[in-house]
């Protein structure tokens, strides 16, 4: 038995590490662990984090940190491996490599020590990445071979086995529930196929590979935040890819280079890393492919967030086996063989690093001097935000700078630029010069140093700024702003209750929490109210002026008692950051009075999300639950119709995909007072079926996209209109615009379409005349989004129905359209065609 058993480990050895020398007999195998063959099943997650941290402990090379943990409590680890002594003053280590970063400081290159990470796993069902970590993560802690362990001496490796923990253990339990032994390569059984839930993304199934610059998920977060301790000046990153293609590793096309990055990055940095690469795959007979396709374009990716922090993102896939071992056209494709090509391709970035570590390092440093050259060039020179009526957005936009290191300081004085006003005390400023001057500016990107042509080819949006999703008020001065004090965290907010009570308490609902506040309220049994029309009250502070959308707990109408009542109120204050005014005159200074039949009483929202758009699902649960608490029951489009609907006030659909006996019943309780809300997909089922017209799509930008789109794998053609930011107009009288007091907004639009809604009242968001902020679409492309509706609102019976033409909630950044989303819970009643409706 022990003679087979030495003999099974020996052949494993030889398939992963022939030939790379003697490997150290006290460090336990991965075979010895896992208790069986690498290749021949998957490991659990759970067990990887366990067998890090072993090879921690029986060896002096490595050391094991957990930096965060992800939605699912799952620990995200790194493992660093380096010589014995460099382990002894990783900090110092740390810090001298810091100072690459400082334009202003002196280092010595030769010093220093080349940080390479590999990091795996991103997608959980691309699954070739975590299981090749365990053998690199072996390889380089019990390798003996003089070669390696020199270059140990020279360079500090960083693993993260999963980037994406939870999605892992997603495909992981899975693939492993189908399979077999022997193997089944057939493509059509169920181990090759994802189950009812996609593996790709994480617990909100938000693509962690897409959230390297919105930074939506803890998971990023928590990433990045550890990314900016270290600076590595590699990073590999580990995807998997249709299962006929061979091997792919950049350089990538040209025509997906940002020129805000330097060349030397494309001409330089990743043609070293591809002769390395190159050689190796060659030696063992694996084809590969390069230049054809896969993106550089902005910051978004694993790959691509390093290119603009001075290091080099290197995006690497090999073609899927979805399990074991599956058919393809060009034979049986094992697992096995994947996990060797990613394995050798992980030690052949060490050998690169280390071959040409004072390359990586002198590119690193100049890139963050040459920052600030590039600023200089440009005519902007400071960047004010902030909304004194919405502290916790203002708070949220800060937080989101400094998760990237940008430098942001107090605004010292009061400020205003295009009737634009902004307030010393709720204001902040950033300087276009600073060091993290190209992620500012991929941050507040509207065509200013992009460039895009018609050669550029897109992998996915080619706007990928972040602040107009937020849509927080900025504005970009050609002078320099005055500054305050330096701002590195974000400062504590604090909620307030102006005075007692019994009459009435009233809260604006311009802060981004207010909804927060509103459900908590609802949820403890507190009737609240929404004022339809604008009123001034007489407070403690004098009197003050109420918009329309303001939420009014009258004392005397509520069953519970006048010092609950004042409770629950100075908690909700609190929960939200906001403050809640006493008012002690229900007869109003100006406008209507607390006793106006304008001002409403609201239902709790009671909500579920039907269908199967995962993507749509996650955004609306990650904002409802998350930021609001507010309870989202998910159902499945196939047992829909045998749930009562009727104990929802809301219904959410996230796609098309409605069953006939759904449909009818669907359209039975809206015409009852339901309010049906349609993202993307669903959008033409509810316009057809409740509204008795068709979604538009007269405006497809070429007569033949489809043909035209790029012949390089991957890419979008040059033709299509894919995720642009463009200018639209909020109208301000309708009440899902409650909380938003400018008309000004901005729109991602990913398709040509707009909704078929004539009628101004229903009309909530609507591009007038199409303005491109950010990104890239032809001039002939822009003006065909010339008055197409984006979001609007109708009556059915006693119900409405809300139509979402793109996503409110676009990977969870687009926290401007997301409001809209929460205000039709609330709101979404009274909403179709503007007519008068009593709540109760």
């Amino acid at each position: 038995m022990f003679l087979f058993i030495a003999l099974t480990a020996y052949a494993q050895d030889d398939y992963y590490f022939a030939g790379k020398g003697k490997l150290n007999s006290q460090i336990t195998t991965p075979e010895a662990f896992f208790g069986f063959k690498i290749g021949t099943s998957l490991v659990r997650y759970d067990k990887v984090v366990e067998y890090y941290k072993l090879l921690a402990s029986q060896s002096e090379r490595a050391s094991f940190l957990v930096f965060g943990k992800s939605w699912e409590d799952r620990e995200q680890i790194k493992l660093f491996v380096t010589s014995p002594e460099n382990q002894k003053n990783l900090e110092q280590i740390r810090l001298e490599h810091l100072k690459l970063i400082d334009p202003a400081a002196l280092v010595d290159i030769k010093s220093q020590k080349v940080i390479v990470e590999l990091s795996y796993n991103v997608h959980g069902g691309e699954i070739a990445g975590t299981d090749a970590s365990v053998l690199a993560a072996y390889f380089l802690v019990a390798s003996e071979d003089k070669d390696i362990v020199g270059r140990l001496n020279e360079a500090v490796i960083l693993l993260e086995p999963a980037q994406n923990p939870d999605g892992r253990e997603r495909a992981v339990n899975y693939i492993n529930g189908f399979h077999s032994w022997p193997p089944v390569s057939d493509p059509a059984d169920r181990e090759h196929g994802s189950g009812i839930t996609p593996h790709r993304g994480n617990h909100f199934w938000n693509d962690l590979n897409r959230d390297w610059l919105p930074l939506s998920q803890i998971e990023s977060q928590n990433r990045v935040a550890f990314y900016h301790r270290w600076y590595p000046n590699i990073y590999l990153d580990f995807h998997e890819m249709g299962s006929g293609s061979t091997y792919y590793f950049e350089p990538s096309p040209h025509g997906s280079w940002n020129n805000i990055i330097p060349l030397s990055n494309y001409e330089t940095l990743n043609e070293i890393l591809a002769k390395y690469f190159s050689k190796t795959l060659d030696e063992i007979g694996s084809l590969y492919y390069t230049k054809e396709s896969f993106t550089n374009l902005s910051p978004i990716y694993g790959s691509t967030y390093p290119d603009y922090q001075g290091g080099v993102g290197v995006t690497l896939e090999v073609g899927s086996t979805s399990g074991v071992e599956l058919e393809t056209a060009a034979g049986i494709r094992k697992f096995s063989k994947n996990l060797r090509d990613n394995f050798l391709i992980s030690i052949a970035a060490v050998r690169a690093a280390t071959d040409s570590k004072e390359v990586f390092l002198d590119y690193q440093k100049e890139f963050f001097k040459s920052a600030l050259t590039q600023a200089d060039k440009l005519p902007v020179k400071s960047i004010v935000f902030g909304n004194k009526n919405d502290k916790s957005l203002t708070a949220l936009f800060l937080k989101h700078l400094l998760q990237h290191n940008i430098e942001v300081y107090e605004l010292a004085s009061d400020f205003s630029q295009d009737e634009k006003q902004f307030a010393a005390g709720s204001a902040y400023v950033v300087p276009l010069r600073q060091k993290h001057f190209r992620i500012l500016q991929s941050i507040f990107e509207e065509n200013e140093t992009n460039a895009y042509t018609d050669k550029n080819v897109f992998y996915d949006i080619s706007a990928s700024s972040t602040v107009h999703g937020y849509g927080i008020t900025f504005a970009k001065s050609k002078t320099k702003i005055k500054e305050g004090d330096r701002i590195t965290t974000s400062p504590e907010i604090k909620g307030a209750v102006t005075g007692r009570s019994e009459l009435a308490y009233a809260f604006d609902y311009y802060d981004y929490l207010a909804p927060k506040a509103l459900y908590f309220l609802q949820d403890n049994g507190i009737k609240a109210r929404v004022s339809q029309q604008p009123f001034t009250n007489v407070t403690e502070q004098g009197n003050k002026t109420f918009a329309a959308g303001t939420i009014i707990i009258p004392v005397a109408y509520q069953t519970l008692s006048s010092d609950d009542v004042y409770k629950l109120v100075n908690e909700a204050a609190n929960l939200a950051n906001i403050t809640v005014y006493a008012l002690s005159n229900g007869y109003s200074a100006s406008g209507i009075d607390l006793g106006s039949n304008n001002i409403r009483v609201l239902k709790k929202p009671v909500v579920a999300i039907i269908g199967n758009g995962w993507q749509s699902i996650g955004e609306s649960w990650a904002l409802l639950g998350n930021t609001h608490n507010i309870p989202l029951v998910k159902i499945s489009a196939e047992t829909a119709a045998k749930v009562d609907l009727y104990k929802y006030t809301s219904i959410i659909l996230s796609d098309g995909q409605i069953t006939p006996p759904l449909s009818e019943e669907l359209i039975r309780w809206t015409e009852k007072g339901g309010t049906l809300i349609a993202l993307s997909g669903a959008v033409e089922w509810a316009s057809s079926k409740l509204l008795s017209n068709r979604v538009v799509d007269s405006t497809a930008i070429t007569p033949n996209v489809a043909a035209s789109a790029s012949t390089q794998r991957g890419g979008f053609g040059r033709d299509r209109l894919a995720g642009i930011v463009v200018r639209s107009e909020l109208n301000l009288q309708h009440p899902l615009s409650y909380g938003f007091s400018s008309k000004d907004f901005y729109t991602l639009k990913n398709s040509p379409t707009g909704l078929n809604i004539t009628s101004p009242s229903n009309v909530v968001l609507k591009i007038n005349e199409g303005v491109l902020v950010n990104g890239y679409a032809t001039a002939e492309a822009v003006s065909k989004l010339n008055n197409k509706v984006i979001i609007a609102s109708a009556s059915r019976g006693s119900g409405s129905v809300v139509l979402f033409g793109e996503s409110p909630t676009f990977r969870g950044y687009y926290l401007a359209s997301g409001r809209i989303l929460t205000n039709a819970l609330f709101f979404g009643t009274n909403s179709g065609g503007g007519r008068e409706r009593n709540y109760d």
